[in-house]
């Protein structure tokens, strides 16, 4: 007969749940996505499950501390060893290598065989390319020309994070060039005022109610000024009337998304950043978009929150947190997502570019981000071509465009979409999404 039980891991102000069904004699493993401390405190799990009827739960509590860093992952088939002056180095077996993406945050660089590589389950592969997209550190040992193939097809961040070696010398040579290479950066939180609307209909509410109790406390003023005890009402009437129309308030949710790819990578990275403003004291529990549940923490980490994790497909479900007037939550999502367009943008001898869609699905219109200014770029098929210029370019005022320039590689153009965010479950009206291809020099 299978057990009951729940979960639930502490890290700092964070706290992972989820439920569990156990089968007797039946190991159950979990990979659970948890964002480490800032202080390096130790993460405790708590499991707890009712063995006997109407009994009371048994509750055992396990200390786990955090590893040093930075760490080098090995995941090689044989006892071969690399070290890394620096690095501490830990040894990876194929079922130890993580089927959510947001694991590899705890890795600096990971090196792995073929033998390793074909062995990885398909959540196991798809959590590694999402990892690559993300520009993370991956050295492949092996000379096989099919794996060879399928790696050039995933190269991003301009083949500097994603390299082949045929042997174990080269692997440790790649990895060190690698580390002294500076790679894109995430964006930081900074960058968001800059995407996020101007959207102060909260903010525009208050400023309403506060007019309404000051224009109330006036009309008192003048129709009652000879009867003190409702001269004296007016002011706890209006302010019971505010707190009401506060806690009717819909929250002005809003969800912020952006990403980046380049030419001729199927994958694109994204990041994405969720806003809860807060309209009273309450405890807020939101669902978290499944297209989004890879990789969700807080943005802060000071805030304290409470996750929970469905077991059953694999991802956070919500988020509990507690909220207040003029006190915002933002939570932070990354990952990646498979980028069907593609982009061929030849130099012609009279500083005109053609720019071509060479990809097998239609885009539409967008902007053509070229030597600091923005083109307009029209909505084209597949072979579809057009040719813009320099001097048909509009200087870039716009907070988007301006963050679009600044995240383009130097020397490079770029393409700049709008995303339809309309396959994101209860994505808020407000949500913004936009894509940055980044076209290399010719």
């Amino acid at each position: 007969m299978p057990t009951r039980a729940t979960l639930e891991l502490v890290a700092g102000r964070q706290t992972l749940r989820t439920e569990l069904e156990l089968q007797p004699g039946r190991v159950q493993r979990l990979h659970l996505p948890l964002s480490p401390t800032a202080d390096g405190a130790a993460v405790v799990a708590s499991v707890a499950a009712a063995t006997v009827p109407a009994g009371p739960p048994l509750r055992r509590d396990i200390e786990m501390a955090q590893s040093e860093s930075p760490l080098l992952g090995l995941g090689l088939a044989g006892d071969a060893r690399v070290q890394l002056e620096g690095f501490h180095t830990v040894a990876l077996a194929t079922d130890d290598l993580p089927r959510n993406a947001s694991a590899y945050a705890s890795i600096d660089a990971l090196i792995l065989d073929a033998a390793t590589l074909g062995a990885l389950d398909q959540r196991q592969l798809s959590a590694l390319l999402t990892h690559v997209a993300q520009c993370g550190r991956v050295v492949i040992l092996s000379t096989d020309a099919q794996v060879r193939h399928l790696l050039d097809g995933l190269v991003g961040c301009a083949g500097q994070t994603l390299m082949m070696a045929p042997s174990l010398q080269e692997t440790k040579r790649l990895l060190e060039a690698s580390l002294a290479t500076r790679v894109p950066a995430a964006m930081s939180g900074a960058n968001i005022s800059a995407l996020a609307q101007a959207d102060q209909l909260i903010w525009q509410r208050v400023t309403l109610l506060v007019a309404v109790y000051f224009a109330a406390a006036a009309l008192a003023l003048i129709y009652f000024a000879s009867r003190p005890v409702l001269l004296l009402l007016t002011p706890a009437l209006a302010t019971a009337a505010v707190a009401a129309l506060l806690h009717t308030m819909p929250a002005a949710a809003e969800l912020v998304v952006w990403s980046e790819g380049e030419a001729g990578v199927p994958l694109a990275r994204y990041q994405a950043w969720q806003r809860f403003p807060g309209r009273v004291r309450e405890r807020s529990r939101v669902a978290i978009p499944p297209q989004l549940a890879a990789a969700a923490q807080p943005c802060d980490a000071r805030q304290a929150m409470h996750f929970d994790y469905d077991a059953s497909h694999a991802q956070l479900s919500h988020a509990e947190f507690e909220t207040r007037l003029f006190h915002q939550v933002w939570l932070c999502h990354a990952g990646s997502f498979p980028m069907a367009r593609a982009i061929a943008s030849p130099v012609h001898p009279d500083g005109l570019r053609r720019v071509r869609n060479a990809g097998t699905r239609a885009w539409p219109q967008g902007w053509l981000l070229l030597a600091g200014r923005a083109h307009d770029l029209p909505s084209l098929g597949p072979g579809g071509s057009a040719v813009v210029g320099a001097p048909t370019g509009r200087p870039l005022r716009d907070g988007v465009m301006r963050t679009a320039l600044a995240r383009t590689p130097p020397g490079a153009a770029a393409a700049l979409w709008e995303l339809e965010l309309a396959a994101v479950a209860d994505a808020p009206l407000t949500s913004q999404g936009w894509l940055l291809v980044a076209i290399p020099p010719p």
